[in-house]
């Protein structure tokens, strides 16, 4: 079997067992007596925290290096996930579970990063994109539903153990995958060859992602939905999303083109449009339309995040982004946290944020000399 069959493998399984648990977070606090403001602080405590863990990755790899990353990365995840169901409804609980969350989350995503950028060069990047984005869809279509049926049917505890076996079993897969180390440390400079444009287009991509967060709690709040409903909401998007990442990777992969601006434009439409709606059946087909069109652009907007990474330091360039990351997701919550307040006012923000995404050309230093 080769790296990239082993990594997809990973992908679905990994993805699988942290989507089980992790789609449902802002709902289980809100649902355990965590009030909106709450939520906002564990978030806030997440992100600032991950900018600590994420700028110690390298020191960390210099002496463990990726596999024992990998190997951090799954006992967090298991202590993470077993500290949320037996939490105390305290400050201090949540800073706990955002310390626990972050130390799996931040590798995890470091992990992904790198392991991508070796495995798959900027030749047929579209496509290769599109086969990682398949496997993570892939993954999604039921693992919510699963794990929404294992929280109303039995109990958290089994829910932890599962999800657990299967991320053990994905990252099985990754330590047999045998990647080239590099020296690195944490190199802020970086951020200078970015471009301007493309800064601009991370922090308005960055709305997307708090938007992906809290909708689930949105419709929980206001539309009185269940788990279960999340996880059908989930395989609706799932299937559409398989049907045309498929198509469009192979697409963008011939052409060259990222069809950004009417892929944010109708995807910003949608939100809005899912936002307004009080029809559950009517959310479900939105989703599967959504599905659709948020895939496009997550390939799009992953190929631009890889290809531009082949410019660096494969170490340095994901840590560094990822920090940004972070921080601008910190720098929306801590706003909304202070001014907003209303969680319907700060999703109009994020289809705003995601709107603007469309107008910003970024610049993957591929054209240049």
């Amino acid at each position: 079997m080769n790296d990239s069959k082993k990594y997809n493998i990973n992908t679905f399984l990994s993805f699988f067992a942290k989507s089980m648990i992790e789609a449902f977070i802002p709902i289980i606090l809100y649902k355990n007596g965590f009030s909106i403001d709450y939520i906002f602080i564990y978030l806030m405590f997440q992100y600032i925290l991950s900018i600590f863990v994420i700028s110690m990755i390298p020191l960390l790899d210099k002496y463990v290096k990726y596999k024992g990353l990998v190997i951090i990365n799954t006992i967090f995840f298991i202590i993470g996930y077993t500290f949320l169901f037996y939490m105390k409804k305290n400050i201090l609980s949540l800073f706990i579970l955002a310390l626990f969350h972050t130390l799996h989350g931040s590798i995890f995503w470091i992990l992904r990063h790198i392991y991508t950028i070796k495995i798959y060069p900027n030749k047929n990047l579209s496509k290769n994109v599109g086969n990682i984005l398949i496997s993570t869809e892939a993954s999604y279509l039921f693992s919510s539903y699963i794990g929404a049926f294992i929280l109303d049917k039995y109990n958290q505890l089994v829910l932890t153990i599962i999800a657990s076996i299967i991320l053990i079993i994905a990252n099985i897969f990754l330590l047999s995958i045998k990647i080239k180390t590099e020296d690195s440390k944490l190199n802020l400079s970086i951020i200078k060859s970015l471009k301007v444009k493309n800064i601009l287009f991370f922090i308005a991509e960055q709305f997307k992602v708090i938007g992906i967060v809290l909708f689930p709690l949105y419709i929980t709040i206001f539309l009185k939905v269940s788990y279960k409903f999340i996880g059908i909401f989930n395989i609706f998007i799932g299937i559409s999303s398989i049907i045309f990442i498929f198509l469009f990777s192979r697409l963008i992969n011939k052409k060259k083109k990222s069809y950004m601006l009417p892929c944010a434009i109708m995807y910003s439409l949608l939100w809005i449009l899912k936002i307004n709606i009080k029809i559950k059946i009517i959310i479900l087909f939105v989703a599967f339309i959504e599905g659709i069109v948020s895939k496009i652009y997550q390939t799009a907007v992953t190929r631009f995040l890889y290809s531009l990474g082949h410019h660096f330091n494969t170490i340095e360039y994901v840590t560094v982004i990822e920090m940004l990351f972070s921080f601008i997701r910190f720098i929306i919550i801590l706003i909304a946290f202070l001014i907003i307040k209303d969680l319907k006012i700060l999703l109009y923000i994020c289809s705003i944020g995601l709107l603007f995404t469309g107008f910003i050309k970024f610049n993957d230093l591929n054209d240049e000399k």
